[in-house]
């Protein structure tokens, strides 16, 4: 693997379509990977290379996330790129008025919660580019940080995230949605609107579409989910190989 000077990661594709999404991780998780080597580490997902090189997007701040795996019909034949966007509509930031009062959003409360969280996957595109979901979404101030994670804070909803990973955790005992997400970001999601981006917004589930509202798309352990707004062609992954288990089961905060 290698960073290239305009800041692109080249990450070999794995073995399957699923262990290929394995290299959607953040950069400052501690990836590593040398030249020559059989078997790529990247934070805490593991996978073979084969020949084919898939070129991922890199950010130049804090932290870097990129995507992999076999798109949505029509499907390409070889992988393409999709670099994240910049500026701040590409970066939206994870704490909205609501959250950082600790207020109801919705349904879901903050409280203090020590239990063991399950996992989905969540990658968001605007017009053919990456949009970052922000760690520290669902998590009050006054908050813990460790460089680009969110440790923990006073208190913490049904629904959150720790790393800029897309990972978000979810409370067993509280049935959420793609919606859910965006609420406690403070952003809007409609057929056609995703946050500051207007344009029909199409939704996958596991790697099938969701024909329903955006917004209405569970988010249930294991899960992958896969937003974008516009009609420009994005990667839809199936699968993602998860940190500690493939369905999805996380550590505690």
């Amino acid at each position: 693997m290698a960073v290239g000077r305009s800041g692109w990661l080249k990450a070999p594709v794995g073995a399957s379509a699923r262990a290929a999404t394995a290299a959607a991780v953040a950069r400052t998780q501690g990836g590593r990977c040398m030249a020559g080597e059989d078997t790529c580490v990247l934070a805490h997902v593991r996978y073979t290379p084969r020949s084919v090189a898939l070129v991922l997007g890199v950010a130049a701040a804090a932290a870097a996330w990129g995507c992999g795996g076999a798109p949505a019909p029509p499907a390409p034949r070889t992988p393409f790129v999709v670099p994240f966007g910049s500026g701040e509509r590409y970066r939206p930031r994870s704490l909205s008025v609501a959250v950082a009062a600790a207020l109801p959003v919705g349904r879901l409360r903050c409280t203090q919660d020590t239990a063991e969280r399950a996992t989905a996957h969540v990658e968001l595109f605007a017009h053919g580019l990456g949009v970052v979901v922000p760690a520290g979404t669902g998590l009050a101030p006054p908050r813990r940080r460790a460089g680009a994670y969110v440790r923990g804070g006073r208190c913490s909803y049904p629904l959150r995230t720790t790393e800029p990973t897309g990972l978000v955790e979810l409370r067993g005992d509280t049935r959420t949605t793609l919606g859910d997400l965006f609420a406690l970001l403070g952003q809007p999601l409609s057929r056609r609107r995703m946050a500051s981006f207007r344009g029909p917004v199409r939704a996958w589930l596991d790697g099938r579409p969701w024909r329903g509202a955006p917004g209405a798309l569970p988010l249930r352990p294991g899960g992958q989910v896969v937003v974008a707004v516009g009609t420009e062609r994005v990667p839809v992954h199936a699968a993602y190989e998860f940190p500690q288990a493939s369905s999805g089961v996380s550590r505690r905060p």
